[in-house]
């Protein structure tokens, strides 16, 4: 759906590789699940918080997870979007990509 819009996209396919991935280069924003295999999105988020490097990295969390108060909570906190899979979804992560003013095109992630 990102690229038909002209985003370029990496993708990862656990929770390892998106940590790998963000160590190794560090992308423009994260769009990241919380149920992931290996490495579950909230420690993701937790350390990339933590992190000088990637404290401030843009993370809109994408999610069919049954979120308790205390997890919607801390999303909403140390995230910048929390969007569910359940709900019409497309739209508003395209605008809230746009309101952060995210690249389109090979120049950025």
């Amino acid at each position: 759906m990102l690229s038909s819009q002209g985003y370029v996209v990496s993708t990862a396919a656990n929770g390892a590789e998106a940590r790998a991935q963000v160590a190794a280069s560090l992308p423009e924003l994260v769009i990241l699940d919380m149920m992931l295999p290996e490495v579950s999105g909230f420690e993701l988020l937790s350390e990339w918080r933590a992190s000088t490097r990637t404290a401030s990295l843009p993370v809109f969390v994408l999610t069919s997870k049954d979120l308790s108060r205390e997890e919607q909570s801390y999303l909403r906190t140390h995230s910048e979007a929390l969007l569910r899979k359940q709900e019409a979804w497309q739209e508003t992560l395209i605008k809230q990509l746009e309101r952060f003013g995210a690249s389109r095109g090979p120049e950025k992630l």
